[in-house]
């Protein structure tokens, strides 16, 4: 009786081990994915809530004729263009009392996977808080 060579053997095996751990590479690279995409859209929209509090606080100076919350909420909707879908004004809330300006964005993330425990919508809020700026002869 003649023995195939070992390495002809093994062929078969490791697409054996393949056919069976793809599956679960295949939805570790998905849960990656998602993972990285979750980040960007969390960095995003802090960027939408610092924007934003720069012109609740007075800090930047609008477009005359808008209130500086107008302004906030403009300046986080422009920031966060790149959200799909795209951030609306109605996810940001803006309040400026005691002297101190708050604007809290809120988006909600689909995720690619919806496995239990895995995924899912996400929801993302981000708050920020400046003291206002003097304004001029005060």
């Amino acid at each position: 009786m003649r023995l195939l060579p070992r390495t002809r053997r093994r062929r078969g095996v490791a697409t054996c081990e393949l056919a069976i751990f793809l599956p679960f590479l295949a939805l570790m690279f998905v849960v990656a994915v998602d993972y990285c995409r979750v980040f960007y859209c969390t960095q995003t929209v802090q960027g939408c809530a610092q924007a934003a509090a720069l012109y609740a606080s007075g800090t930047a100076v609008p477009a005359a004729g808008v209130s500086a919350a107008d302004a906030a909420k403009q300046a986080a909707v422009a920031d966060g263009v790149s959200l799909n879908p795209p951030l609306q004004t109605d996810n940001v809330a803006v309040t400026v009392a005691d002297g101190t300006a708050t604007v809290t964005v809120t988006y909600v993330f689909q995720t690619i996977t919806s496995y239990p425990g895995v995924g899912g919508p996400v929801t993302i809020t981000r708050t920020v808080k400046m003291a206002v700026a003097p304004t001029v002869g005060s």
